[in-house]
């Protein structure tokens, strides 16, 4: 937790077992919270809408610490808007993703269930373990998710190269109905070569579900997701921790040296080709790996002792028998909640003004709907004053400044609710036309001609763009952008072809009159046309790479030799064959990818931001804290930092004073600590229970 304190208004300061008390939070309803974790807090919610409409749904809300770092805001909402084009059975949804207030927010899909991690921790409470066919089936779905989002490409058709880079239990969701899907692409990030170089500075994900490369610091690529399933596998197969130590740093060293008991031997009830794909997915060297989750997924299917329906049905028994009672205990307080929230979503809430009025009864003019569902049903609303009737004799003047209050009170209660609604805030769309400097472009928008930056596009609505120029063909392409967002596409046109010249017919030779003993000369013939049909001119043209950089005028190296500068357009590549790309400039981190030449006359945009390069800070230490048993808030110098484990944090050599804080355990230790440059000074406290 980032936030120590939070409001006490908010269901996060609330105590457990007490009565839901949902919270508005914009246009949602926070039921329920039902995690929170150092960066965020989920809750349950409501969305309600027109004539009794509701939608039961997971808000995350970023801790308010995270949204007032501006490289986390600026991470946070790369990371929603892609997360947001993930759709798939086995990926849970995201919906919307903004900020209200302080903080920044997702809103999601929600599963009603549990996740693998609460489940492995009830069969251990039991003693049970987990059925060989629910493990199979738990990660041959999870295979299925990995595998879509593995394979996504973005707007130009390139890879996006996105690893999950947490795959873990507490991520592995299942729904009572026996669903699989998985959640939190929070730390997934898109391959370049900064993120490469910083991989060693950051382990990003939990450490137990790490594969081998990742605790090394090494380039990550989609393998990675699969060791750590693989982990996950094995878990459920045998019921025991893989690589969990005492220790943090002793479980990063049972991950390098990665030495894996085959499950059998824990559980003779594996059949031999399902711990063989385990060991296979749990290979040190990502080479010996299974090419993709795709191959993975396969061979998964290939061990399910049943179909994959029947194996949901039997999931979701499991599942049901073992949460029986949570199972009623949720949905009592999720009805509750939705019921409270429901009713201050319509009703509004009551104005309660303890004041002594000189008049002991208040008339309402007749007709004047009461507020509620009924009163939503339709677009419009009635809203009167309440008038009081004439007093029997002047009021005191002592209640004349109460009276004057109450009237202030009502106008502006009127000017509130007939105030007219805010507009609707529209889109921007920025529109760039490829080969730079074609004459005549014309560019519409659902038929209607627009500029080239149009900033009146209605949000949440599919529009039909298309580009135009004389000699080039048509380009369409769909759009849907969300209110505010500015979205920059590039549409590449292709000439029109040139039509081929119908051949010259060849001349007949006048024939000789057989009486005349000479004969009169033969015209020439024309000399006849190769036989063969000239090809098209689309087909004649290169294939074209056209390379663009945020700042421009990046170096473009393809294959290791320099082609130019951005902006710029390639044509020597070999059509089907991949070209790996580095763009460099000056005072930037060079960016890294890979582009695969299109067919002959086609094109496709490598288009890449360059970041600018940081300031090096020479000779920072190092910190590692770390606490047994249990886990603690880590603040130094007063400021809060995270919790136990704290591994690799970068202090300034010095003095600094370090507290570690446990309510649970009763831990409130300060001390001061020397840190070094260039050194890393560990911390670590035994506190008795």
């Amino acid at each position: 937790m980032s936030d120590p304190r939070p409001d006490a208004a908010s269901p996060a300061a609330r105590e457990p077992g007490r009565p839901p008390d949902p919270e508005a939070f914009g246009k949602y309803w926070l039921i329920d919270r039902i995690a929170i974790g150092g960066m965020a807090e989920v809750f349950r919610a409501k969305a309600f809408g027109h004539a009794g409409f509701a939608k039961d749904l997971v808000v995350k809300r970023i801790l308010r610490h995270y949204s007032r770092d501006p490289e986390f805001v600026e991470m946070f909402i790369s990371e929603a808007k892609l997360s947001a084009t993930l759709v798939h059975p086995n990926v849970v949804q995201v919906f919307d993703f903004g900020k209200i207030g302080h903080n920044y927010f997702i809103a999601m899909e929600g599963v009603d269930g549990k996740d693998l991690k609460s489940l492995m921790r009830r069969l251990a409470e039991r003693g049970e373990r987990m059925p060989v066919g629910a493990a199979a089936y738990i990660a041959f779905e999870t295979a299925k998710g990995l595998d879509y989002a593995h394979t996504r490409s973005d707007a130009d058709g390139l890879p996006l190269n996105l690893v999950h880079r947490d795959i873990s239990p507490s991520n592995l969701l299942m729904g009572y109905d026996g669903h699989v899907k998985l959640v939190d692409f929070g730390i997934a990030e898109v391959e370049s070569e900064r993120e490469r170089q910083n991989e060693s500075a950051v382990l990003k994900g939990k450490f137990s579900y790490m594969s081998p490369e990742q605790v090394g610091g090494q380039a990550l690529d989609a393998r990675a997701d699969q060791f750590s399933l693989g982990i996950c596998l094995w878990e459920m197969l045998t019921g025991h921790r893989l690589f969990k130590a005492e220790t943090e740093p002793a479980t990063l060293e049972r991950i390098r040296v990665c030495a894996v008991a085959s499950p059998r031997d824990l559980n003779p009830d594996v059949p031999q080709d399902l711990a063989d794909l385990c060991l296979k997915a749990l290979s040190a060297d990502p080479g010996q790996r299974f090419p993709d989750a795709a191959a993975l997924r396969r061979a998964l299917g290939d061990a399910l002792p049943a179909t994959p329906e029947r194996l949901r049905e039997e999931l979701s028994a499991f599942l049901m028998e073992r949460f029986v009672e949570e199972i009623a205990q949720e949905r009592a307080r999720g009805e509750a909640g939705a019921k409270i929230a429901s009713k201050l979503h319509y009703d509004g809430g009551d104005l309660d003004l303890d004041l002594e009025l000189e008049f002991d009864t208040v008339r309402t003019d007749p007709g004047v709907p009461v507020a509620g569902p009924e009163a939503h049903a339709d677009s419009t609303e009635t809203v009167a004053p309440v008038v009081p009737p004439p007093p029997l004799e002047a009021p005191r003047r002592r209640n004349l400044p109460l009276i004057a209050l109450v009237v202030l009170l009502v106008a502006a209660a009127l000017v509130w609710f007939l105030r007219p609604a805010p507009p609707t805030a529209e889109a921007t769309l920025s529109v760039a036309v490829l080969p730079a400097g074609v004459d005549g472009v014309v560019l519409t928008l659902d038929g209607q001609e627009i500029p080239a930056t149009f900033a009146g596009v209605a949000p949440d609505v599919a529009h039909t763009l298309t580009a135009s120029a004389p000699g080039y063909l048509p380009r369409e392409r769909q759009v849907e952008l969300v209110a505010g967002q500015t979205f920059a596409v590039e549409l590449t046109l292709q000439p029109e072809p040139t039509p081929t010249p119908a051949p010259t017919p060849e001349p007949t030779a006048t024939p000789v009159p057989e009486k005349r003993p000479t004969p009169k000369p033969v015209a020439a013939a024309a000399t006849p046309l190769p036989a063969s049909t000239p090809e098209p001119v689309a087909d004649a043209l290169p294939p074209i790479v056209y390379f663009r950089s945020d700042p421009p005028g990046a170096e473009v190296l393809v294959d290791g030799r320099t082609v130019g500068n951005t902006p710029m357009e390639w044509r020597e590549g070999v059509t089907g064959r991949g070209y790996p790309v580095e763009l460099k400039l000056v005072g930037h981190d060079p960016v890294t990818a890979r582009v695969t030449a299109p067919k002959a006359g086609a094109s496709v945009v490598v288009s890449r931001r360059l970041p600018a390069k940081k300031a090096e800070v020479a000779a920072l230490g190092k910190l590692n804290v770390q606490i047994t048993p249990g886990w603690a808030k880590v603040f130094i110098d007063g400021a809060y930092v995270s919790t136990t484990p704290l591994i690799g944090h970068e202090l300034s050599p010095g003095s600094h004073d370090l507290r570690v804080l446990s309510e649970r355990l009763g831990i409130d230790k300060t001390e001061s600590v020397v840190v070094k440059g260039g050194e890393t000074t560990v911390k670590a406290y035994s506190f008795d229970q």
